[in-house]
């Protein structure tokens, strides 16, 4: 049997040992797979909702964008109460041989109109059309990578839960061992073979051990608080995780694929951003260009001295023509602001350049920490399983009066640090695993495959 088998195998019986211990305490508690964790915080993560809301938005600014190329129609109506109408001055001539002043119109003017307008030609408009592809292609990506997020710190937190509760188990086992002893040790004592001292030494063991199954726990709730946390479940939820990360074998296989740039959405993303940049670019330009549209007005005026009986009578009107807007001078502003995006496109094009010798750098150290971790893992396990059997046979030998006790506490600090790094390595090898899985952009794969 291969290193990851053995592992894939230590800890599925692990878990199933876990879950016989919990099995009547689980009632009342929530099961919780990493599957099914990511799948929760798929539905009720705050990033989550907020990433889909987002794409919605990018939807509703593409109709805004092409809303600029449409038919605009508007209804306007006025009412004019002509408190104190204007005088004009008619020169001699007209009605008498002096200036005469009088003053047109009626006290109240009622006007009412609709006008349509329609865009006939205006190239920077259309350079904002098409900005709305990669717009929203762009919150799409986004709302991977909050997923791909997700993915990877509830992993992470799921995996610092799982090794913090097998330290537990550990130091139970750790415990369990001493428990053998103080019958022996009573007896010994009873005999006069035993000193006071060995006892009180026992004692003082025994008690680390539950200072630092304590201690332990403390983790164990931080993790699984965090983990509430990352998926947006309750706090107060009670949860039993029941699952373990994929190991050996199925590990490897799902971080040997080769390198990609195209499978980042980070990289993705700022490509796409890049294309939005020369799109901006191009608007800017097309701005200097003039705008072309027609336009349709009807409407209608009531005009009285009287405001009910002004309503008697109306004359109606209407006007169709073109309209042309020749941008001449602006004050520098155009000139700015084309200087502005086209600065803007060159620095987001030398910052993918960077970024992606970032990114592929990222994935050469995530393996390497990988190939480490996992040789740790590996040496640990050796070297748990040796301090394991020292441990039992110092004890039988202690037991058989052929050592003395400090024999047996000397080969259990010894399984202690065993343990300890065991399962410090362990946890590291899984955070490697899922760092890998992000530098190569297949964490999305990797939560399928659980």
């Amino acid at each position: 049997m291969s290193t990851h088998d053995h592992y894939a195998t230590v800890l599925r019986s692990l878990v199933a040992a876990i879950a016989v211990l919990i099995v009547h305490h689980a009632s009342a508690q929530e099961l919780l797979t990493l599957r099914e964790a990511i799948a929760y915080g798929k539905e009720n993560s705050p990033l989550m909702i907020i990433a889909a809301n987002d794409r919605e938005r990018a939807d509703a600014q593409a109709t805004e964008a092409l809303s600029s190329y449409l038919p605009q129609v508007n209804a306007s109506g006025q009412l004019d109460n002509n408190l104190k109408r204007p005088t004009t001055i008619l020169p001699p001539g007209v009605f008498s041989d002096q200036p005469t002043p009088v003053q047109f119109g009626t006290q109240y003017n009622t006007t009412l109109n609709i006008q349509a307008e329609q865009t006939l030609f205006d190239l920077a408009s259309l350079n904002g059309i098409q900005a709305a592809g990669p717009n929203r292609e762009m919150a799409r990506i986004r709302e991977e990578q909050v997923q791909e997020q997700l993915i990877y710190e509830a992993s992470r937190a799921y995996a610092a839960a799982l090794t913090t509760r097998l330290k537990m188990q550990l130091l139970d086992a750790n415990q369990a061992q001493y428990d053998s002893l103080v019958p022996l040790m009573e007896l010994r004592r009873s005999k006069g073979v035993a000193q006071a001292l060995d006892v009180d030494r026992m004692e003082v063991a025994r008690r680390n051990i539950i200072s630092q199954r304590t201690v332990a726990r403390a983790n164990m709730e931080l993790a699984m608080g965090q983990l509430k946390q990352i998926i947006g479940m309750p706090l107060a939820t009670e949860i039993v995780l029941v699952d373990t990360l994929p190991v050996g074998g199925q590990l490897i296989a799902t971080t040997q694929g080769p390198f990609s740039l195209d499978l980042l959405n980070t990289y993705r993303y700022a490509e796409t951003a890049l294309l939005l940049n020369g799109i901006d670019v191009r608007r800017k330009r097309n701005a200097y260009l003039p705008t072309l549209s027609a336009f349709g007005r009807y409407g209608a005026n009531a005009q009285g001295n009287d405001l009910g009986n002004s309503y008697d009578q109306w004359f109606d009107y209407a006007t169709v023509g073109v309209k042309v807007n020749v941008p001449l001078y602006s004050g520098s502003r155009r000139s700015s602001q084309l200087k502005q995006s086209q600065l803007a496109l060159a620095n987001a094009q030398q910052q993918l350049k960077l970024n992606s010798m970032s990114w592929e750098l990222e994935e050469r150290n995530a393996r390497t920490r990988m190939e480490a971790a996992l040789a740790n893992v590996e040496n640990d396990d050796a070297n748990l399983r040796l301090a394991e059997e020292v441990f039992r046979l110092t004890e039988k030998q202690y037991s058989l009066g052929a050592a003395p006790f400090s024999d047996v506490l000397n080969a259990d600090y010894q399984l202690k640090e065993a343990r300890n790094n065991y399962t410090a390595s362990l946890l590291q090898y899984y955070l490697a695993i899922i760092d890998l899985n992000k530098a190569l952009g297949t964490l999305i794969p990797f939560a399928n495959s659980l």
